[in-house]
């Protein structure tokens, strides 16, 4: 009898929730920022190796043993002067000349090329390992995502409580310089028959890697809770988190008890954001003949924002979190050593988007009533979602040494290393989705 009474003020209360839909809807709230500054300290050496990019091989021609600072011919033994150092002109042409040759071999040469191009191997095959696994991925999109915690954290379920959850994860993009992840979780707990409650929690991560370094830069968390003993009066409760680079900025919540309803929205301006890598050895490159070393450091920099809603009623709940903003990558580099060059210099060209655009996690459930053999049957239905209207890790950064020598006038020329070069990631399009449907009970 219970039971049945129970269905009839439920069938109700379906009615009723129409009517009042946006009762107890708060003003959306816009907060201020803040700015965060991480600069990883240390060095982190990635075991960089450079080549250079090959070209069509030339003939080699050696250069003629002359003095530079005369332009008359000289034996091996006599002594030179090149760049104010003084040695055996056999030594200094033998050195040059075998440098020559190499560079020939790979289709450049001292005599006319400025620019001489290093690539790692080691950063573009991770590259279109990337590649790869991300045309395999949207091919499995919306990911079904993995099981959770029975109540999505672990904590202890009362035995009239059941609950379940799934996670999203979509693996590691780009390259040790610069890199990308997305995760994002949904999960509920559901009890009945009295309170008649549920709790859902949806989540949204994004990490990032810059310079091997890598931390969860953005993660978005909010939960809903509802309860109720009547069919009225709603319990309500709720729980937003937000952390930026480690660091809480920003957690609202509240509880309380209203008829039917309770809703609220936040968009909110997190966190500017300054992240650098600790100084990384990058490499050494050969410029006319001497090698120059370089150290550097990635970082990014951008604005981060939080939009955030709970939408709580007797018979639906609904949590989302969608940081959103943009990122974009940037590198320094300056020189680590320098054996033999008058004038080296070190920089850096090009620019990356690390990210522009948002990542929603959102967790929804309601109870429905359906008929099945004569009996009414109360169900609860829930959907777990990850979606990205995003950019990400799309365009090119090298780093350069610029050195000159004298040699009949100063000579000078550059090398060249890509770290990174990727057209990225563009999605609008869910990244995991996960409805369920369990019977709370027939009467």
């Amino acid at each position: 009898m219970v039971r049945r009474g129970f269905a009839l003020g439920l069938s109700a209360l379906l009615v009723a929730h129409a009517v009042v839909a946006f009762a107890q809807k708060d003003d959306l709230s816009t907060r201020g920022d803040s700015k965060i500054v991480l600069h990883e300290k240390g060095v982190n050496d990635l075991g960089l190796t450079w080549e250079l990019r090959p070209r069509t091989p030339i003939k080699f021609t050696p250069f003629e043993m002359i003095d530079p600072a005369t332009g008359k011919p000289v034996k091996p033994e006599d002594m030179i002067e090149v760049n104010g150092v003084k040695m055996k002109a056999g030594d200094y042409y033998r050195q040059l000349n075998a440098m020559e040759q190499w560079l020939n071999d790979h289709g450049y040469s001292l005599r006319t090329d400025t620019v001489f191009e290093y690539y790692s191997p080691k950063l573009e095959a991770e590259i279109a390992d990337s590649e790869q696994r991300l045309r395999e991925l949207e091919s499995q999109l919306p990911l079904s995502g993995e099981p959770l915690d029975a109540d999505g954290n672990g904590d202890f379920m009362p035995a009239a409580c059941q609950g379940d959850g799934r996670s999203f994860d979509t693996g590691w993009f780009g390259n040790s310089i610069f890199g990308a992840r997305f995760y994002g979780s949904g999960s509920y707990q559901v009890c009945y028959p009295f309170p008649l409650s549920a709790t859902v929690n949806g989540q949204a991560v994004l990490q990032g890697r810059v310079g091997g370094s890598e931390r969860n830069v953005a993660e978005a968390t909010a939960s809903a809770s509802a309860s109720t003993n009547d069919l009225q009066n709603l319990n309500y409760s709720y729980n937003v988190s937000v952390r930026v680079l480690g660091n809480q900025v920003w957690g609202p919540s509240g509880s309380g008890t209203i008829p039917l309803r309770y809703a609220n929205s936040w968009d909110w301006r997190i966190a500017s954001i300054d992240w650098r890598s600790p100084t990384i050895p990058l490499g050494c490159v050969n410029v006319l003949g001497i090698n120059i070393c370089i150290n550097g450091r990635a970082g990014v920099a951008g604005q981060l924002n939080l939009a955030a809603a709970v939408d709580l009623q007797v018979l639906g709940q609904q949590a989302t979190a969608r940081p959103y903003g943009y990122l974009n990558g940037f590198a320094e580099a300056w020189i680590g050593a320098n054996a033999g060059i008058a004038r080296a210099e070190a920089g850096v060209r090009g620019n990356i988007t690390f990210l522009n655009g948002s990542l929603t996690g959102a967790a929804t459930g309601n109870f429905a009533l359906r008929g099945q053999n004569g009996q009414t049957c109360i169900d609860y239905n829930f959907n777990a979602r990850l979606s990205a209207n995003l950019n990400a890790l799309s365009g090119n950064v090298q780093a350069f040494a610029r050195g000159c020598i004298w040699f009949f006038g100063w000579r000078c020329a550059e090398g060249t290393i890509t770290l990174f070069s990727w057209n990225g990631i563009s999605w609008n399009r869910d990244l995991g989705n996960w409805p369920r449907t369990i019977t709370l009970g027939c009467f």
